[in-house]
Order: C-alpha cells, then sequence, then structure tokens
C-alpha cells in the first residue's frame, strides 16, 4: 500500500479533540496562538523604550492579543468572502467541490464559537466510513444547521434547504458550490425532482444528502417533534443507502444568551439504519421507526 497523502485539507478536516468532550475549534486555536505570539513579540519589542514595569507589560500584552486577535479574525472572514465571489450563483455545479465544503464547516464552526455555543458531540464514530447516507435530525434552531455543517466538515454532505436561504450573502454561495438542494415546500413537482436527485447525489457517491423530517423548526415541543414528512425518506429508498439518524439539543438558546452567556449544545448521533432494515419499508413505517428512535434521545 502506498502512503496516504496529506495535504492542509486533511489537517482542518480531522483535526478534533479524542475526547468526547466540548470539542477543539480549529480557527480560533489558530487564531489564538497567533495572536499570542505576535502579542508576546510585541510587548518584548516595547519592553524596550518603556519603565519595565511588570503590570504596564501586562497591559500591553492584553491590548496588543485583543488587537491581534480581532485583526486575525477579519482576515479569515474577509478571505472566506474573497473565496465566495469566485462561485458562480448562476451556475449549476456538477461535483461537490472538497475545498468549499471543508472551508464551509470552518465558518459554521467558528460562527457558532463567536455566537457563544460551545458543541459537545456524541457518536460521531456511528457514520459510516466509505459509503454515503441520508443524514435527518430533529429541528429547533436555525443554528442546528450551522452546527451540523461544521462538526460533519469531514463527510460531505449536502442539505436540502429552503429557497430563502439560498438568498443568504456569502453563505449561499458555499451552499451552491457543495451542491445543496433547493425545496419549495409549496410546490409538489419540486419535492420529487429534489427527491430523485438527492438520490442520485447519493447513490453516484457524489455526497451524503442532510434534511429534516420535521419540515420545520420546532419552536415550542422541545420533549417532542412535529409531524414528520415521510415523503423524504425515498431518498433512502431510491438510494439504496442507511439513515444516520442524529438529535441535538440547546441550539435555540444561542440568540437569548449571545452575548452574555455561553450555550452548551448537545449533538449526538444516535444510531445508523441500514438499508436492509427499510428496504421492505414503507415511507411511512420508516418515518416512524426513525421518529421513535428520536424520541428516545430527546429530554
Amino acid at each position: 500500500m502506498g502512503k496516504k497523502s496529506f495535504d492542509i485539507i486533511d489537517f482542518f478536516c480531522y483535526y478534533e479533540y479524542i475526547d468526547i468532550g466540548e470539542k477543539a475549534y480549529m480557527v480560533d486555536i489558530i487564531i489564538t496562538v497567533m495572536s499570542i505570539a505576535a502579542a508576546y513579540f510585541y510587548t518584548d519589542f516595547c519592553s524596550g523604550y518603556g519603565n519595565g514595569s511588570v503590570w504596564v507589560a501586562v497591559l500591553v500584552f492584553a491590548i496588543a492579543y485583543i488587537v491581534f486577535y480581532v485583526g486575525a479574525a477579519l482576515l479569515f472572514w474577509i478571505f472566506c468572502i474573497i473565496v465566495s465571489l469566485t462561485v458562480n450563483k448562476k451556475k449549476e455545479y456538477k461535483h461537490c467541490s472538497r475545498f468549499f465544503g471543508i472551508l464551509f464547516g470552518l465558518m459554521c464552526e467558528y460562527a457558532v464559537y463567536l455566537s457563544g455555543g460551545r458543541v459537545h458531540v456524541k457518536g460521531k464514530e456511528l457514520i459510516p466510513k466509505n459509503e454515503k447516507f441520508l443524514f435527518v435530525s430533529n429541528h429547533r434552531s436555525k443554528y442546528d444547521t450551522i452546527v451540523q455543517v461544521g462538526e460533519l466538515k469531514r463527510h460531505q454532505i449536502a442539505f436540502i434547504s429552503k429557497p430563502s436561504n439560498f438568498k443568504i450573502p456569502v453563505g449561499s454561495r458555499y451552499m451552491r458550490r457543495c451542491r445543496y438542494l433547493c425545496l419549495d415546500r409549496e410546490d409538489l413537482r419540486s419535492g420529487t425532482l429534489v427527491t430523485r436527485t438527492a438520490a442520485s447525489m447519493i447513490s453516484s457517491g457524489e455526497s451524503s444528502i442532510g434534511v429534516y423530517p420535521e419540515g420545520t423548526r420546532n419552536k415550542e415541543l422541545k420533549d417532542k417533534l412535529l409531524e414528520f414528512k415521510p415523503g423524504c425518506f425515498k431518498t433512502a429508498l431510491w438510494a439504496k443507502c442507511p439513515i444516520v439518524v442524529s438529535v441535538i439539543r440547546g441550539t435555540e438558546l444561542i440568540h437569548k444568551r449571545f452575548p452574555l452567556r455561553r450555550s452548551k449544545i448537545i449533538f449526538e448521533i444516535v444510531e445508523v439504519i441500514p438499508y436492509d432494515t427499510i428496504k421492505d419499508m414503507k415511507t411511512q413505517e420508516i418515518s416512524n421507526l426513525v421518529e421513535s428512535i428520536m424520541l428516545k434521545r430527546l429530554p
């Protein structure tokens, strides 16, 4: 066997804490380390022109660190914006971009961190490594997708999303380049076309597909689920792929607590349902099975 190649994308893609506690945020780690180093050298430089006071040095270091951190963070977002401008919003791309997928994941991961979210991940080792799948989750907040895109960046996943999300500045360009699918809930023909396209992307090995069976955000029922839309499970049947079932909790707290308090977010991969289990089932039966699995993990 040949030696596996390694590049910077692999580094960003696979780096994470080994334990199942609060995970590391790669962009924040890099910016923090760079800012500390820059602040240290700046403080050392300034000390040659000052009175040598320890407290003055500490103050200079603290101010320098903040300035360098903010500056580096701004450079990261400017870089992401510039990269997004290379995407043609009118073009239908035939293949997903791994580079854009990883960078989009890093953007989402860092955005959650800056919003005060602290993500705890469980069960990620259950996700199939050598085959594409249908990813399903409950839906509590607009941050659900942001968290999941960040956490699942090493897995090529294109989410099915509503038309308004494809108008979001910058983010919509990454969505298009990663072949996210636009679903108009009011158009039945659109639903069938999107389902067939999603199944094709999975079966061809192009990308896994992410969908929320509830169809919209559940803003009230914390320990329950909205009525599922069974049609989304046709994707798994037509693609003959497994279903990765997950639950997410705590994202609805972010906009309430920001910026004064942090929000603990639990993202758990609960179970992977093999295709052999569902191949002879109707979509409603699959829907009931997935719903029962999710409910067992919700508070």
